[in-house]
């Protein structure tokens, strides 16, 4: 049981990942309520972060960020998290 449960994070570790960069923007979020740009330019990073790893793992590497074919993950990952840096910037501004 503890073996397969180390094996899935071991093939897991991409996700995981993003899902660190994500809490540490909720985390952010929470102390700092006031910082909502500076969080959703944490998202951003966190979205982006998902189309490199997608882009360079291997297929059994990406876990749960392979959902579809890799060069559609790579452009929705990249497109998603290119509109929010977008939004966070514009609205930084």
């Amino acid at each position: 049981m503890l073996h397969r449960a180390w094996q899935w994070t071991v093939e897991q570790l991409a996700f995981l990942a993003v899902l660190v960069v994500l809490a540490a923007a909720f985390i952010y979020l929470v102390v700092e309520p006031g910082h909502w740009r500076r969080a959703s330019g944490v998202v951003a990073t966190a979205t982006l972060l998902a189309g490199v790893l997608r882009a360079v793992l291997p297929q059994q590497r990406a876990g749960l960020l392979a959902v579809r074919a890799r060069w559609i993950d790579v452009v929705v990952y990249a497109l998603m998290g290119g509109v929010i840096l977008g939004a966070a910037i514009r609205l930084h501004s």
